[in-house]
């Protein structure tokens, strides 16, 4: 019987922040957002998160297929953008212990991953990772997204061996403190749970697409998410850039003195979600942090559940 964990909420003062630390499944403290580096390239990413770092965030987010130019998918010609992030992690003088990083391996038969030795090519594109950032280990590894065609029979067992060789050669190797996975559907989480990968925990963390307009349980995904103690952090949590000038959120964040990316946001973290944004503006970082210490009022809160655009899905890759 599988043991369900529920995430407890624990607050740590970081810079002049209060940035909620999330308990997960197997005890790691999680912060509560997360300063990501998608399309960054080397040296984009090391400025922003160096001024991440000034405005009080301390849980960094990347991924093996961020390239350093800019692009995403297989970094052969272009290391990822974790070099220009391990650059700006040495030159921080915060203690490791005191910042939280995320990467990701992609999915098997995708961006330098086959799909025939998905396993062993996914554990050294792991520890490839940690060179990258400069690292002996990261805090939390992430399975980037299934492999084409979803969860169902032709891809769950190739799903289950990707996700046994990073818990047996990464995660019991203290290379990472957790693992996780990303654009995982119920079908792909229930693909783990009849291969056993589930034992002694589930995933700790699911990374998905996540905004206003989504509605409050797409797919069933967070009551699932909630029942077997995963915890969901967002990405894309402004709708691709849509929820920048939406006049909901904007009519919603006049009257409490913040903008509407502070609401999109706080409506994400005020439903037990984390959260991942970016920017490499000081400016729009200091927004995007100060989202913990107000709350949206259940009225407010039911307008914004009610919201049907922008319209999107958590994952790109399984529709159930």
């Amino acid at each position: 019987m599988m043991r369900v964990f529920l995430a407890s909420v624990l607050v740590a003062t970081v810079a002049s922040a209060a940035v909620p630390n999330i308990k997960l499944n197997n005890g790691v403290l999680f912060p509560a957002i997360a300063a990501g580096t998608w399309q960054y390239n080397s040296s984009t990413a090391e400025a922003s998160i160096t001024e991440a770092f000034k405005e009080g965030f301390r849980h960094i987010d990347t991924a093996h297929d961020y390239c350093g130019d800019g692009t995403t998918g297989k970094c052969s010609d272009a290391v990822s953008n974790q070099g220009g992030i391990g650059l700006a992690l040495k030159a921080s003088g915060i203690a490791r212990t005191d910042f939280f990083v995320t990467t990701k391996v992609p999915g098997c038969g995708s961006q330098g991953i086959s799909r025939d030795n998905c396993a062993a090519d996914s554990v050294a594109a792991a520890k490839r990772n940690l060179v990258e950032l400069g690292l002996p280990r990261v805090d939390l590894l992430l399975i980037h997204f299934p492999p084409q065609g979803g969860c169902g029979a032709l891809n769950c067992k190739v799903i289950q061996s990707q996700y046994k060789a990073l818990q047996d050669e990464i995660l019991a190797a203290n290379l990472t403190r957790a693992l996780g996975v990303s654009n995982f559907c119920v079908s792909c989480l229930e693909c783990l749970k009849a291969g056993g990968l589930d034992a002694p925990l589930p995933p700790a963390v699911n990374q998905v697409q996540y905004h206003v307009g989504m509605g409050v349980d797409p797919g069933g995904l967070k009551t699932y998410c909630d029942k077997n103690g995963i915890l969901l952090e967002a990405y894309s949590p402004l709708g691709d850039g849509k929820l920048v000038s939406d006049a909901l959120t904007a009519g919603i964040g006049k009257a409490h003195g913040k903008s509407g990316v502070q609401v999109a946001l706080r409506w994400i973290v005020q439903h037990g979600w984390a959260v991942t944004t970016k920017s490499s503006n000081p400016a729009y970082l200091a927004d995007d942090i100060d989202i913990f210490d107000w709350q949206l009022s259940s009225a407010e809160m039911a307008q914004l559940d009610a919201a049907t655009t922008p319209a999107g899905k958590p994952s790109f890759m399984c529709d159930k």
